[in-house]
């Protein structure tokens, strides 16, 4: 045979098949699309210098290799799907004469054309919408637009398509197999071929069970945000292990138990429901539960990302009380002098008269920075070690009083309990600021410093003050009772480092009387008062300058950037969701008709019939819904922790987030339910 007479066979196929091959065609031109805007947005080096946007290629680059995975699952599905639908045509064509090759190219010329014309529409519609997905994203940071479109490169579109033509050969390929594999009559039979009643398996039905009472136990669990970390994602696949294992047996358990009970099995709109849904619960069970999953991570996605944005102002509000903090030494012939407070505070002060700024106040802060080697839960200094030392051992500590930190934090503290730390002189406060470690939770139990144990009472995910120390080493932050306990670590640390002994920094925090005047320039003054300092202190000079508008820069970077990725992955979940809904309506739609028709025959009438359908569907896809919802709920406090670390601490409105987003993709997923359920009853009927 001619290759035009495949071509032509194929063409004939796509266009009296539509229904089939247009939410193919269109989802995946979706995916690409999508993949294209995020891997674009990765590579765009204009876009990233323009934010500042040290998140923004790391963020896309960890959302490209996301979307590629879900990508690939969902283009296999789909293609599995459509193979099912038209194993019956392939079947007719082998028996009047094709040869299985003649019908594999059949296959691969209709392979070709969805895929070019997926491609030529997904390849523009990532054009057409990457530029206003880059203007999202600086909206969201509040920063300038990037003009012209400078990001159309050969790698941004060779690439894209080259990795959804290797997905389509792939799924060319397992159809291929299929058809290689099934006899004719098998080819024939195969769009109906049905599922025997199934069995429950009880041990699938125990491992369900387990694996999601353990992941809620974890997600329930009292533990540290940095241990809620490394748990999270233990939890996360427990629960969708958990969420398959109960769907394929727990579901035939209850069908079972449904139709055991005779009130409820032996009614017109009953009886056809639970019967077919036991019949093809095996298949179904899997999709359900593919539905349930999506549909929790568009929740927790949309609403964690959108809590930390909606929040940012009073994340960065509560971890500075002030605007401004200052702190510099010098290092002359191997001793430290640390600039008075005096000379600081007329550094800033000799800024603000230059920009016309007023200090309502100016707060003075000692702290202590030392050098230690940290070895068998011990800080030692050089003199304590005997022998040699690794390099990795180095530790900086900075350490401040409890005082101190209450004054700094706000009265906001990210503790293990949520407790104010209440230290005695034994006690100690922990946080890894800097850290190599392989686990961040990974805090001895107690401590030795200066010759004395402490015992570790908390472990702090924030450290009100920055090192100077730089992230070469690790570094970590120690919150001790009071000035007594410290005036005794300053001491021992004399002691062991003589005249190479750290001395007290001193740090002042500074609020100005018009804030929103201060962040204005707040680029600019910061330069300046870095100039007026080196002026006072010429030489080699060491600062640490931290400030509320730097910090709010920052922090929108990454928040706006979590947002952009949580929106565009969200609204990909929610469309596999729909994808995955509309080919499950319309494979179940031809596999009922005859069923239905044959109802109708003899005796049931139309309104029961709908009524039937009607039971049917609200078995299946409500309960989905109500799964994601119960897994969102039972995730609350895990999440709640997580989003800790990222300093956020308004649960109200992360309770306000959820519940909208939830609001909202409840809506959109009735409206889906009531536009498949048609289409369902179109084809029944």
């Amino acid at each position: 045979m001619k290759h035009s007479v495949y071509a032509r066979i194929a063409a004939a196929t796509v266009r009296a098949n539509m229904r089939l091959y247009v939410p193919r065609v269109l989802a995946e031109a979706g995916l690409l699309g999508c993949f294209y805007i995020l891997y674009t947005l990765s590579r765009d080096r204009r876009l990233a210098e323009a934010l500042g946007g040290s998140y923004l290629p790391t963020m896309m680059g960890l959302g490209t290799v996301v979307m590629g995975l879900l990508s690939g699952i969902l283009i296999l599905y789909v293609s599995r799907f459509l193979m099912k639908q038209r194993t019956g045509a392939y079947g007719l064509y082998n028996v009047l004469g094709m040869e299985k090759r003649h019908i594999i190219r059949v296959l691969f010329a209709e392979s070709l054309y969805t895929s070019a014309l997926s491609l030529l529409l997904g390849l523009g519609f990532g054009v057409l919408f990457y530029k206003l997905s880059s203007l999202l994203i600086c909206r969201l940071l509040r920063a300038g637009a990037v003009a012209g479109f400078y990001y159309l490169s050969a790698p941004t579109l060779l690439f894209p398509a080259a990795l959804f033509l290797a997905l389509d050969l792939l799924a060319f390929l397992a159809g291929s197999l299929t058809i290689a594999r099934m006899k004719p009559v098998e080819l024939l039979a195969g769009q109906h071929k049905g599922e025997a009643e199934p069995k429950v398996k009880w041990p699938l039905l125990a491992l369900g069970l387990l694996s999601l009472g353990a992941g809620y136990a974890i997600a329930l669990s009292d533990q540290s945000p940095l241990q809620a970390i490394f748990l999270f994602f233990a939890a996360v696949l427990l629960v969708i292990l958990g969420t398959y294992c109960l769907f394929v047996s727990g579901s035939t358990f209850v069908l079972k138990r449904l139709k055991q009970n005779r009130n409820y099995y032996y009614q017109k709109r009953h009886m056809p429901a639970v019967a077919g849904l036991l019949f093809r619960m095996r298949r179904n069970a899997v999709g359900l539960a593919s539905i349930a999953i999506l549909a929790t991570g568009v929740v927790v996605m949309i609403s964690t990302t959108l809590s930390l944005y909606s929040g940012v102002q009073d994340t960065v509000a509560e971890n500075y009380p002030r605007q401004l903090y200052l702190s510099a030494y010098q290092s002359q012939d191997g001793e430290i002098r640390h600039v008075p407070f005096a000379d600081l505070e007329a550094a800033v002060r000799l800024t603000a008269e230059a920009y016309g700024l007023t200090i309502e106040d100016v707060e003075e802060t000692n702290l202590l920075s030392v050098s230690y080697l940290l070895r068998d839960g011990a800080l030692l200094t050089r003199s304590e070690v005997t022998g040699g030392w690794k390099p990795e051992e180095l530790t900086g500590a900075m350490f401040i009083t409890e005082e101190t930190y209450t004054h700094l934090k706000g009265q906001i503290y990210y503790t293990t309990d949520a407790r104010r730390l209440d230290l005695a002189e034994d006690e100690i406060a922990f946080c890894r600021i800097y850290s190599t470690v392989r686990s961040l939770s990974d805090v001895p139990e107690t401590l030795r410093i200066g010759g004395r144990d402490f015992r570790v009472k908390e472990t702090i995910t924030y450290f009100p003050v920055s090192p100077n120390m730089g992230a070469m080493v690790d570094v970590i932050g120690i919150v001790v009772a009071d000035q007594t306990v410290l005036d005794g670590i300053y001491q021992a640390q004399k002691a062991g480092y003589g005249a190479y002994a750290s001395e007290y920094a001193n740090r002042i925090g500074v609020r100005f009387a018009d804030e929103e005047a201060v962040s204005a320039v707040g680029e600019a003054f910061s330069q300046s008062l870095v100039d007026n300092l080196r002026a006072a202190y010429p030489g080699e000079l060491s600062y640490t300058l931290d400030t509320k508008w730097e910090s709010l820069h920052n922090t929108l970077d990454m928040y706006g950037t979590f947002l952009f990725l949580g929106l565009l992955l969200g609204f990909v979940c929610l469309f596999s969701t729909v994808l995955v809904i509309y080919y499950k309506q319309i494979a179940e739609g031809y596999e009922d008709r005859e069923r239905f028709q044959i109802m109708e025959k003899v005796g049931m009438e139309p309104r029961e019939v709908r009524e039937t359908i009607g039971t049917q569907l609200r078995l299946q896809f409500f309960l989905p819904l109500l799964t994601a919802a119960v897994h969102t709920a039972v995730a609350f406090p895990i999440l709640l922790k997580l989003l800790q670390i990222l300093m956020l601490s308004n649960t109200g409105l992360f309770v306000a987030c959820t519940l909208a987003t939830f609001a909202v993709f409840s809506l959109v997923y009735v409206a889906v339910y009531a536009l498949t359920a048609r289409t369902y009853y179109q084809i029944v009927h």
